[in-house]
């Protein structure tokens, strides 16, 4: 996301509205999850509009409407398919990996229902699959079925690690609704393509991300290594911390191999990052 109130004064400067997020967002991140699109899809000229606002090498990896994948559990959906991929054209380069999140009914015995799915997606394009069962988390032929799935159609898999929000014992409301809402599954981290996706959720409890950024700084350094572009985004109740977590990560995977530097925004989060790193 990029549309949070929270950060004006911090990565937005003091006084910016809402139209004008985006730009100051892309100024510091190359690459923003596309949320909005899960319930809905934008006219085309939004798309336009979002590739404008944002500088050449920057990526939205937008999630397939809800419609899609919820209602009708990627069976009979070719209109609105085809809709969500004609309006989402307008992106051109700013296209990253399109989001296929599946809800938690879709088990092991819609498989085949995927496998047709991605047999036919388009090939100017790549993809990732987020499953929510936990029948393709323990390990099992569903598991192993998916992954070798993923792996001969050139297709991500989605990485979900909720460990920290799920260990948090704090009381607070938000943080308290978040672990209703989020699913309690086992982190699945193997490889399926070249640009996987990893989505970390935490909370903006001062060293309570440290141990799972330093832990992910190393698996992405490797899969930088063999020549893979992953996404990394981090996510909190609030989202309020989420820049200053963004360059704590940003800073371990630094110090692993050369990842550049962020560019500076309107309140360096260089005096909050004490708060996070080790």
């Amino acid at each position: 996301m990029w549309s949070c109130p929270h950060w004006v004064g911090s990565l937005f400067p003091t006084g910016a509205r809402a139209p004008s997020f985006l730009g100051h967002y892309a100024r510091v991140f190359n690459a923003v999850e596309g949320n909005s699109t899960f319930y809905g899809v934008p006219p085309a000229a939004t798309f336009t509009r979002w590739r404008e606002s944002t500088p050449e090498g920057f990526r939205f990896c937008l999630k397939v409407p809800r419609t899609i994948t919820h209602d009708r559990m990627l069976t009979g959906a070719e209109r609105p398919w085809a809709e969500f991929i004609t309006a989402s054209a307008a992106l051109g380069d700013r296209a990253g990996p399109t989001m296929i999140q599946l809800p938690p009914g879709f088990g092991p015995a819609r498989l085949a229902a995927l496998a047709r799915w991605l047999e036919a997606l388009p090939v100017d394009r790549s993809f990732a699959v987020e499953p929510r069962h936990p029948a393709y988390f323990d390990g099992g032929a569903a598991h192993r079925d998916l992954d070798a799935l993923l792996r001969e159609r050139a297709v991500d898999r989605v990485i979900f690690d909720a460990t920290v929000l799920h260990a948090s014992r704090a009381v607070d409301p938000e943080i308290v609704a978040a672990q209703e809402r989020k699913p309690r599954l086992p982190v699945a981290s193997a490889t399926t393509a070249m640009h996987p996706i990893v989505r970390l959720v935490g909370v903006g409890v001062p060293g309570a991300c440290v141990e799972a950024f330093e832990h992910w700084a190393d698996r992405i350094a490797v899969w930088i290594g063999e020549g893979r572009s992953p996404f990394v985004f981090v996510h909190t109740p609030d989202d309020r911390d989420v820049p200053a977590l963004c360059a704590s990560f940003h800073a371990a995977l630094g110090r692993r191999l050369d990842v550049g530097t962020l560019p500076a925004w309107p309140t360096p989060a260089s005096g909050q990052i004490s708060l996070f790193d080790p």
